[in-house]
């Protein structure tokens, strides 16, 4: 549904009275510039609203409802290889939320945060250092500059856990216009509203993740006490046919509390594309001269000190006598096929401090641009954010030149995302790799992809490409690239766990009763069916 040209004026003048001019871009430039992503799709935009209040949002939804003009909410719009800000349809307006970024409450003895979808991984970070607070954030691998509530509601995963399991208490601006708050938030001035996350009744929270009925305003986000020690466990193999034992451990380690957090398993080029251009980083600070030669470099120091096939990264927390226990048995189960580096904050300032000291060593020295480069990673395992994984995009593209930009959509990068759903079967994902790295060459991209044992029983896997978006041809075959790549995973029964602008509707059918009763339920909720018109739900 798009509203004719008279209507959408109408609302834009509307939009104006009620949120302030300056709140409402429909000149061109300001369209061309949300229309922009790393996916190279291409949409018509008819306007970007910026609210900055839940009264506002009320406001925009009416008008919506009265012209009949779609809208497309977004928290900062970083989906990155997945549409970034862009709606699933033509003719959409953006309901930029970015404005709305206060942080309502955080409290310490429940370790919780009331956030809007504005707030962002670093302002919520800042604000727990700022106040002196016990307290950790399950972080995930992009941007620091990401929205928690957005990022929750596309189900991403972080270090920790699934950050759609970490939301409650939700208040949401429904499609047909009423406020509606989630679990026991609906009662007035009641005590466990943040505690418990079900309520009394349906829990309806659980509508809104990946769900188009209406537009969350804030959000209760669960936070982690801090633990008393912690820990990384770095785990390298020297084979690829070592993989299917990698993950079969992980996922009897996991299943047996020897670690409750995520394992994040990445392949060669993952670990290239995360790291070299941070060590990359380093050598050009060191003197080295930029370009391909000391690129080349880079990717010899990691080649060279073990970064092979795969490599495992997770975060241990727990007591001293947990830590001490866990690193016994993780170096139990992957001894005789896998190396473990066990790093904790102790030590990596030790080890920084004794090769700064004898940085004169050429081996000593690189060892040290090594550690550096593998230090913002070393980070995530403990609740930090960091925008050193944005390298990356630009790396695995050739967009060498955009390596300190802070938005890969105002650049030439180019990079899709495909993220399929496998059992922890040690034979299920070496097999699913394998296909997956033979469909990609096929067309000649070096793939990247990261195992993700979200719990003890399934994981994410992270599957990505890169390229330069002014090159038509390799853009074109990017895109039909990831489209077979769709096609194997729900074909093999590895279905998506989070679907791309693009591959909505090629994976959401009429025949199937699950879509017809989302969209029934759209009829209730947002009965003109203006929010998100296709976005998980048939057209």
């Amino acid at each position: 549904m798009s509203g004719n040209a008279s209507s959408i004026s109408d609302a834009i003048k509307s939009w104006k009275q009620d949120l302030g001019a300056d709140s409402v871009g429909s000149a061109l430039h300001e369209l061309e510039s949300y229309a922009q992503s790393t996916c190279a799709s291409q949409r018509r935009l008819t306007a970007v609203l910026r609210p900055r209040t839940l009264e506002e949002v009320q406001k925009i939804v009416a008008t919506a409802n009265q012209f009949k003009t779609p809208l497309y909410p977004i928290s900062t719009g970083k989906q990155w290889g997945m549409g970034s800000r862009l709606p699933v349809q033509d003719g959409a307006a953006v309901v930029d939320l970015g404005r709305m970024n206060r942080i309502i409450e955080v409290n310490a003895k429940y370790h919780y945060a009331i956030v809007e979808p504005g707030v962002t991984q670093r302002q919520l970070l800042d604000h727990i250092k700022v106040h002196n607070l016990p307290l950790m954030l399950n972080v995930t691998g992009s941007t620091s500059d990401t929205s928690l509530i957005g990022n929750a509601m596309d189900r991403g995963v972080g270090y920790f856990s699934s950050r759609a399991e970490s939301i409650a208490n939700l208040t949401i601006v429904l499609g047909n216009g009423e406020v509606l708050k989630t679990g026991f938030g609906h009662f007035e001035g009641a005590k466990t509203q943040n505690l418990y996350h079900h309520g009394a009744g349906p829990d309806l929270s659980g509508l809104f993740p990946q769900g188009n009925y209406g537009i969350v305003t804030s959000a209760c986000i669960d936070l982690m006490p801090m633990s008393e020690e912690h820990m990384a466990v770095i785990i390298k193999i020297d084979s690829e046919d070592k993989l299917p034992q990698l993950i079969d451990v992980l996922a009897q380690l996991r299943s047996r509390g020897v670690f409750l957090t995520i394992a994040h398993v990445g392949n060669r080029e993952r670990t290239y594309v995360t790291l070299a251009p941070l060590v990359y980083e380093q050598l050009v600070q060191a003197g080295e001269s930029a370009g391909e030669a000391t690129r080349n470099k880079a990717v010899s120091i990691l080649e060279k000190d073990g970064f092979g096939p795969w490599s495992a990264a997770v975060g241990v927390l727990g007591t001293h006598g947990q830590l001490k226990l866990a690193k016994k048995e993780i170096r139990k189960a992957v001894g005789g096929f896998a190396r473990a580096l066990f790093l904790n904050d102790a030590l990596v300032a030790r080890a920084k401090a004794v090769a700064g000291m004898l940085s004169f060593i050429p081996a000593v020295r690189k060892q040290l641009m090594l550690l550096k480069a593998v230090e913002p990673v070393y980070g995530f395992t403990r609740g930090e954010a960091t925008d050193k994984a944005l390298k990356s995009v630009y790396w695995a593209a050739g967009d060498f030149d955009h390596l300190d930009c802070p938005d890969p959509d105002h650049s030439d990068s180019g990079i899709l995302f495909c993220i399929p759903t496998l059992p922890n079967d040690g034979d299920v994902v070496n097999s699913a790799v394998l296909d997956t790295r033979a469909i990609c060459s096929e067309r000649g991209f070096d793939v990247a992809i990261t195992v993700n044992l979200i719990d003890a029983k399934a994981s994410e896997a992270v599957v990505s490409i890169g390229f330069n978006r002014c090159d038509e041809q390799r853009t074109a075959s990017a895109r039909a690239c990831m489209v077979e790549l769709e096609e194997y995973y729900i074909k093999n029964g590895l279905p998506l766990l989070r679907y791309s602008i693009d591959s909505m509707q090629r994976h959401i059918s009429e025949s199937d009763p699950f879509w017809r009763t989302v969209r029934d339920l759209n009829k209730i909720l947002d009965p003109n069916n203006i929010i998100a018109p296709g976005r998980y739900n048939l057209i």
